[in-house]
């Protein structure tokens, strides 16, 4: 499989890819640990857990959002 990637993408782009890969399941392994810091119940965890797993780009979209979130948090500690 690398090789194939390699003949298609060349060097630099299958760096590129396996930094890109490596960064989106860094990502997802955040936000779902992530979730299980917030005081939800334990359903409401469970069905979010499975839902990261299922569609992994809403975990992506989670941890936006929540990064969003508390940087308003920030902001307005600042202020």
């Amino acid at each position: 499989m690398l090789h194939i990637i390699h003949e298609q993408f060349g060097t630099v782009g299958s760096i590129l890819i396996a930094l890109f890969a490596f960064t989106f399941i860094i990502l997802w392994i955040a936000a779902i640990s992530g979730i299980h810091e917030y005081p939800y119940s334990e359903r409401r965890k469970l069905v979010i857990t499975a839902l990261f797993i299922l569609i992994p780009p809403y975990a992506l979209v989670w941890l936006a959002k929540d990064m969003y979130r508390q940087y308003k948090i920030l902001k307005l500690d600042k202020d």
